[in-house]
């Protein structure tokens, strides 16, 4: 019987050609991602590993607020510069430097910024520091900072931009931007940059005065005497330096945890990808099941004789079984060479670290297991179908297929789905979101269900059209609808990645409406001058002050954002003044929205969650407080003053307090957003130069009307839903494989049909016509179940989060008609190959053929 197998996958390889594609695709995406995470994950191993080499301990401040990413572990607070003093009089210590580091930019000879804090790496700047042991940057050319005006750049930038040793170069930091001259660039170790982040780096002096605050540092790394341990050296400097809010970590603790940090981060990545290598891996297994069951079906004659001759049940099902695996191995293999490639490319985009790929045997035998796996899923079913063909089914010609007429299947099928728009409306009505995609789930199975049985009476539906071709149409209309099963399942494929697509353009679709309505109706400003720094560090409040002085404004009003701690609890607070309920259409439905000193303004939910009313008091502190490097005011105890609702322009928040304690909590605060109004609106065109000369020394900030900053939002989507659509692409050229294969294969079970076809006058060009038809219905069934799914969900989210601000659902009608006249293509190209073959044959050949 294996010989049987291997002969058989022989001589009808050809049939198998998309069942082999559709695992290699699936795989390959599977495989890249993984490669790509392993890569990465050495190359920032390595890269830090390098980095601590010679560090032997780190002292720093233990007080953080917020999660961890891979270059920072959320909000730490600084420490004292006397901490340094104080390590470098410990015993055991050889040497000690304090590091600063926080944002800054490089601007280029074009006026630029350079990188895209946003979507790539970030922008950082530094301190030199003068000793070797802990200092990561080496000089490739020039020498290292020795003045205020003289920086030290990155290799990667420098090659970037252009730049040279002894060039004038514009940087911006937290107060706008200066020029400075470059007197150095360097690599990082064997790098060119960390990680493909840029690098600013100034003597320490001056990069406490631009990114930092004076007289403190982010750290102190040190570096022990001959014959003295990592962790005595440890041990002596938590004795003589520790305490309260004060940890001490050894050389290979930081590593260890920033290589840590790395791998979670990058754990989100690969999570990301790996849900579209899912999808392809899904709609792959459709591909295959109905590539073997019509495979089966086409050897039911073959597999009588089997039995008939003496093969058992279980030696058939192995032998479709074997040929499947043979399939998933080959496939699986070719799938994980293939992946290496998709490495490379998702490595360019998101500016991975130089170096090669890192293949390990954990993640080839993930891939190739799963690809294998997958195959053999998914013809389990129809090698079980095979063996129970009867001996005496070798007297028939074909096999007739009822799928689409189980009463049983109908019932549950249409109760599934049932259940599936009822949990989409719950979840939608009760703003529960795991409901919600609880039902869209429901949807997919009860649909998939419901496919044999909504075959026929779809495509005589979509095929109606199709009569005035005369009988091309016809015959088109009539053979999607001659085997419900293989017709669904053929369809089922693309409805799943069409699906996906279609409820990410409408959740898109709806959040830009959404945003565009909360502007319009609640932003009552004319300008909104935004920071463009990603929140990393904003405006100087002396911006907003310039600006409010411009002729004919009647208000700008700041707004900033800190990561703090509410009650032991770790929030976020936000500051402005009592103009920015007005602006954005902000509800004060109990107390007072004047946030005098001492003051928070609550959203009414919080309010409801904490049980919190006007009067009560709260504790809010910023983790520079924590630390004690910031002395609290109000003791840190905050009066709940108001409570307000988001209104038509959202909300800033669950506490919000007044800009003179937000200061006094905040060294060197900054506004993320300045809102403007006009006392006339009628000046916007006069006044606009007037803004953007005050705003022109911060490069990446920007002033823009309501429609500019619309567009803007808009912009920052466009990124995510290109990358999301492409990913989803390859779900959908796995589906065109298996309506091809579908195609093709139906046409080796008409071999004679078609014959005959020609024999009685029915011309090549007439042939052709009809296979392209049938093709193009049945990716039309497969997109419109996939489109009523996908609008369907999305508008279950959409309403879920209503509360959220998201509360206008809208359908991209013109994305998704273009989705239909993909589908149409798709159908055409799918059954060119097919079509062609079909119309060559042999009319005499084609009738005898048994």
């Amino acid at each position: 019987m294996r010989r049987v197998a291997l002969r058989g996958l022989i001589d009808h390889k050809g049939r198998l050609v998309a069942t082999f594609l559709a695992v290699a695709l699936g795989v390959a995406f599977m495989g890249g991602v993984l490669t790509l995470t392993d890569t990465m994950n050495r190359a920032f191993d390595d890269l830090f590993g390098d980095v601590y080499r010679d560090t032997d301990a780190v002292v720093r401040s233990s007080e953080t607020i917020g999660g961890s990413d891979a270059f920072s572990s959320g909000t730490r607070a600084q420490v004292d510069e006397s901490v340094l003093a104080e390590v470098q009089d410990t015993e055991g210590v050889e040497a000690a430097d304090g590091s600063i580091q926080s944002y800054a930019r490089i601007i280029d000879k074009d006026g630029e910024a350079v990188g895209d804090p946003a979507f790539g790496a970030p922008t950082f700047g530094a301190n030199w520091t003068d000793v070797d042991e802990l200092n990561p940057f080496e000089i490739a050319d020039g020498r290292a900072p020795e003045a205020p005006d003289e920086i030290v750049i990155d290799k990667a930038s420098a090659d970037s931009t252009g730049y040279q040793v002894g060039d004038s170069v514009p940087v911006q930091a937290r107060d706008g931007v200066d020029d400075y001259t470059l007197a150095g660039i360097a690599t990082f170790g064997t790098a060119d940059s960390p990680g493909g982040a840029s690098y600013v780096l100034w003597d320490t002096a001056t990069a406490q005065r631009l990114i930092g605050e004076s007289g403190r540092f982010n750290s102190v790394s040190v570096v022990a005497d001959d014959g003295v341990s990592q962790q005595q050296l440890a041990d002596d400097l938590r004795s003589s330096v520790g305490g309260d809010g004060i940890e001490v970590l050894t050389g290979q603790e930081i590593t260890e945890e920033t290589q840590s940090d790395i791998a979670q981060s990058l754990s989100f990545i690969t999570s990301f990808f790996l849900v579209f290598a899912a999808i392809a891996i899904t709609v792959g297994t459709f591909v295959i099941y109905n590539s073997f069951s019509i495979i089966v079906a086409q050897r039911t004659r073959e597999m009588a004789l089997l039995r008939a001759i003496g093969a058992s049940r279980k030696q058939v099902r192995r032998a479709v079984l074997t040929e499947a695996a043979i399939v998933g191995a080959v496939g699986s293999a070719v799938g994980f060479v293939l992946g290496l490639g998709v490495a490379t490319l998702l490595g360019s985009f998101l500016d991975r670290p130089d170096g090669g790929l890192a293949i390990l045997p954990t993640s080839v035998a993930t891939a190739l297991l799963t690809g294998l796996f997958v195959t053999l899923a998914s013809a389990f079913v129809p090698a079980r179908r095979a063996s129970k063909v009867p001996p005496l089914a070798a007297m028939r010609e074909v096999a007739v297929d009822d799928s689409g007429r189980s009463r049983v299947r109908l019932v549950i099928g249409l109760l599934v789905t049932a259940v599936g728009v009822v949990g989409v409306v719950s979840g939608a009505a009760d703003s529960e979101i795991r409901t919600v995609g609880l039902g869209i789930a429901a949807a997919f199975v009860g649909l998939l269900l419901l496919g044999p049985a909504l075959a026929r009476p779809v495509s005589t539906v979509l095929g109606a059209p199709l009569r005035l071709l005369g009988v091309t149409g016809s015959l088109a209309r009539e053979n999607v609808g001659r085997n419900p099963k293989r017709t669904s399942a053929t369809a089922q494929a693309l409805m799943i990645g069409v699906g996906i697509v279609a409820f990410f353009l409408v959740i898109n679709a709806s959040i830009r409406a959404s945003i565009d309505k909360a502007l319009d109706d609640g932003f009552a400003g004319d300008f909104v001058v935004d920071s463009g720094t990603f929140g990393v560090v904003g405006l100087p409040p002396d911006v907003a002050r310039q600006i409010a002085e411009v002729p004919d404004v009647a208000s700008a009003t700041p707004v900033r954002f800190a990561p703090a701690v509410v009650d032991g609890d770790e929030s976020g607070v936000a500051a402005s003044t009592s103009d920015v309920f007005g602006l954005l259409d902000l509800d004060v439905l109990e107390g007072s929205d004047a946030l005098g000193p001492g003051e928070t303004v609550i959203s009414r939910d919080k309010a409801d969650d904490t049980g919190l009313a006007v009067g009560d008091t709260v504790d809010i502190e910023t983790v520079d407080q924590l630390s004690g490097g910031v002395a609290c005011a109000h003791d840190c105890t905050y009066t709940v003053a108001g409570i307000y609702d988001g209104g038509a322009g959202g909300d800033l928040g669950a506490w919000l307090i007044g800009l003179d304690d937000y200061d006094a909590a905040v060294p060197n605060a900054t506004d993320a957003q300045v809102f403007v109004q006009l006392d006339d609106p009628s000046d916007i065109d006069r006044v606009k130069p007037e803004i953007e000369s005050i705003v022109d020394p911060f490069v990446t900030a920007e002033v823009q009307s309501v429609d500019d900053y619309k567009d803007t939002i808009s912009s920052t989507l466009d990124p995510i839903l290109i990358l999301i659509l492409v990913l989803l692409g390859l779900s959908i050229v796995i589906a065109a494989l298996g309506i091809a294969n579908t195609v093709a294969l139906s046409i080796i079970e008409r071999t004679r049909e078609i014959g005959l076809l020609r024999a009685v006058g029915m011309s090549r060009r007439q042939l052709r016509s009809a296979i392209r038809w049938e093709s193009v219905i049945i990716a039309v069934f497969g997109t419109a179940l996939g489109l009523a799914v996908g609008v369907l969900g999305g508008w279950g989210l959409v309403t879920a989060l209503g509360e959220e601000g998201f509360n206008v659902f809208q359908v991209p009608f013109a994305w998704l008609a273009g989705l239909v006249l993909l589908a149409v293509l798709l159908g055409v190209l799918a059954a060119l190959g097919p079509a062609w073959r079909a119309s060559r044959r042999d009319v005499l050949q084609a009738i005898s053929t048994e």
